[in-house]
């Protein structure tokens, strides 16, 4: 319906313009046979607004532009062609439905996502790139990921989703690929690892993390089946393109104390691993019930192993600051002697807390979070060339999420605080 209607939108304008019926009225009622839609006047200046942006991209994506690389202009015109195209659907009510009801909460109303759509076409058009320094495949989002450098080249595996839209409604059925010489310029891959018809993460595949062990590489991630209950799965690679997952998937799940089950919703995601000696630790986001009052808490579940496939349940680790919202995406890392913990505090942003141990003592300041960077989530950590340097996902309105990178600073008083990368 969505042209059928566009066009009667229009010629009801026309008509409304150049007729003599009241130049005051508010509303045109727009009948069709599954029914009645409302669409106001204001709804028809946004939607020729929107056109006429669009016949203007059509021209600033043409652009030979010198300060802004062909990659990057193809990544901008395709964000302001979804937050274009999301105003529209608002509009016409013809938003995608998606594996659960679309919700707009979170969104500007239309007018505040066309307004955000014409200052980056503003900017793009003067030569500048609105969204420098942020990577995203064109119209695209990257959300968690993993990083990891073989034979001098970077690669990058994230979540792919759709700017302007939610989880919920584009499925994000396999992971994003994307590989760079200097962390700056990416080129975009063949996507990997696609859900599968049978098995377990047949719905969703969520937060990739890879590491280098035995000549091969693990990828552990979030497998998330038809009834959105999450678990730790797993793909081995020896070249990063290709993957092959474990047969014994789902490898972790957060039982005996979590609150897991088949059927229903969940918390079992964000896997990191870490090597310390001759155990590997796994970190990952869950939730349980407290026994004495049976009121639900987030977590962090951990687990051991010796080969990477045989897992020990080490049990769970609860901070004061994210009882009510996750601790998401866990990274650690061992730093003179010591085990910093790092994850996403939906309030505090990236925060970290440390210990002696990697598997406990991990002691918070109730009055401080130790956020390291506000407003952003899904971090990774990792050493080059004697630097250190964090990852993470920046997010701007209208759920545009982006991969962006900072350099680490380890203090001598044992603190950690972030500055510009120089890479």
């Amino acid at each position: 319906m969505k042209y059928s209607l566009y066009f009667l939108v229009v010629i009801l304008f026309v008509a409304a313009s150049c007729g003599s019926g009241s130049r005051d009225q508010k509303k045109l009622i727009l009948t069709d046979q599954s029914g009645t839609d409302t669409i106001t006047i204001e709804d028809i200046e946004l939607l020729k607004t929107i056109a006429s942006l669009r016949n203007e991209l059509i021209h600033v994506g043409q652009m030979q532009m010198e300060e802004v690389t062909l990659a990057d202009q193809k990544k901008t015109t395709g964000i302001i062609s979804e937050l274009l195209d999301r105003a529209e659907q608002k509009i016409l009510g013809e938003l995608p439905s998606g594996r659960f009801p679309w919700s707009w909460a979170g969104f500007d109303e239309p007018e505040g996502v066309v307004e955000m759509a014409e200052e980056f076409l503003k900017v793009l058009a003067s030569g500048k790139d609105p969204l420098e320094g942020k990577f995203a495949e064109p119209g695209g989002t990257v959300i968690d990921h993993a990083i990891i450098k073989k034979d001098n080249l970077w690669h990058l595996i994230y979540i792919r989703g759709m700017a302007g839209t939610n989880w919920p409604d584009y499925p994000t059925s396999n992971f994003g690929h994307a590989v760079s010489q200097d962390l700056m310029n990416w080129q975009i891959e063949e996507p990997v690892l696609e859900t599968v018809k049978e098995g377990f993460d047949t719905y969703q595949v969520w937060a990739p993390h890879i590491i280098e062990h035995a000549g091969k590489y693990w990828n552990f991630y979030t497998g998330v089946n038809d009834s959105v209950s999450q678990a730790i799965c797993l793909a081995t690679s020896e070249d990063l393109f290709h993957w092959e997952r474990y047969e014994g998937n789902p490898l972790l799940n957060s039982m005996p104390w979590g609150k897991w089950d088949l059927s229903q919703w969940s918390d079992c995601r964000d896997p990191m691993v870490l090597k310390d000696g001759d155990m590997f630790y796994c970190y990952y986001t869950a939730g349980r019930m407290i026994p004495d009052t049976e009121q639900f808490e987030y977590c962090m579940g951990i687990a051991s192993s010796k080969d990477l496939l045989n897992w020990k349940d080490e049990g769970f680790r609860s901070f004061e600051h994210s009882l009510e919202t996750p601790p998401e995406s866990p990274f650690v890392v061992k730093k003179n002697g010591e085990f910093y913990l790092f994850y996403t505090n939906y309030k505090h942003g990236i925060v970290y807390v440390k210990s002696d141990n990697p598997l406990d003592g991990w002691k918070e300041d109730p009055d401080d979070p130790q956020s390291i960077i506000e407003g952003v989530s899904a971090s990774e950590i990792f050493e080059e060339n004697g630097k250190w340097y964090i990852t993470y996902i920046s997010h701007m309105a209208n759920a545009l999420h982006f991969f962006e990178i900072r350099e680490v600073i380890w203090n001598d008083d044992g603190s950690v605080s972030v500055q510009d990368a120089d890479i």
